[in-house]
């Protein structure tokens, strides 16, 4: 029942999220050079090589997913009885219970993504490469974030199934559209991540107005 119940709300979630992906987009593209593009795209390939022709940095990604896991948990004051990765078994988090939250966390959060930030805002202004170097390296990790976490969406890992893939797959979309601008930032803004506030504004407007335009058409489809 609970995931039926969960699926039912994905629906519109989803509709949502592509209706957000369609203004949001663009948006972001026009905060790009024909450069900075190269780079993102430069640094997103990286990882697909390294990928393919080397090997899937798994021990790398289950350390994000897990310490994801751990760090929302104690968020939430729950109490946590075990965590530990192994090479075979891969990780885990032993807590008292969970919620939708906690399970849906690692795949929603790029967590390298989010410690690059940190560097990012240190280094700002005091290297005349610092902003492409940082596009790299955020490609690179988001592209490592998005293989894992679509992989363990698809293959329905424990975590996701307590939701359904459905409400999971819209609920992960819905948060990476909302680190997109955030974590694009410190790469694509002179001033860094100053300013977002104005872009998150007129792209929820904008997905708004979007919205209420669809929901017309399809009512005069229907009458």
């Amino acid at each position: 029942m609970r995931v039926f119940l969960y699926s039912l709300l994905g629906i519109p979630l989803l509709i949502a999220d592509g209706v957000l992906l369609y203004v949001l987009m663009p948006r972001l593209a026009g905060r790009l050079t024909a450069s900075q593009g190269f780079v993102l795209l430069g640094g997103a390939l990286a990882y697909v090589v390294l990928r393919v022709l080397l090997r899937k940095p798994e021990r790398m990604y289950l350390w994000a997913h897990e310490l994801t896991h751990l760090v929302v948990a104690k968020l939430f004051l729950r109490e946590v009885h075990g965590f530990h990765i192994t090479s075979r078994s891969g990780g885990k988090v032993v807590i008292d219970r969970t919620n939708v939250v906690i399970d849906l966390a690692p795949y929603a959060l790029p967590f390298y993504n989010l410690l690059a930030l940190i560097p990012a805002a240190m280094l700002r202004g005091r290297h005349p490469y610092a902003r492409e170097a940082y596009l790299a390296c955020a490609a690179f990790l988001f592209a490592m974030h998005l293989n894992f976490s679509a992989e363990g969406i698809l293959e329905g890992q424990p975590d996701v199934k307590r939701s359904g893939r459905l409400f999971s797959a819209a609920l992960v979309l819905l948060a990476w559209m909302a680190l997109l601008p955030l974590l694009a930032a410190p790469g694509t803004h002179p001033a860094g991540i100053s300013g977002l506030q104005n872009f998150y504004r007129d792209w929820l407007y904008a997905g708004w107005n979007e919205g209420i335009l669809l929901l017309e058409q399809a009512r005069n489809i229907l009458t």
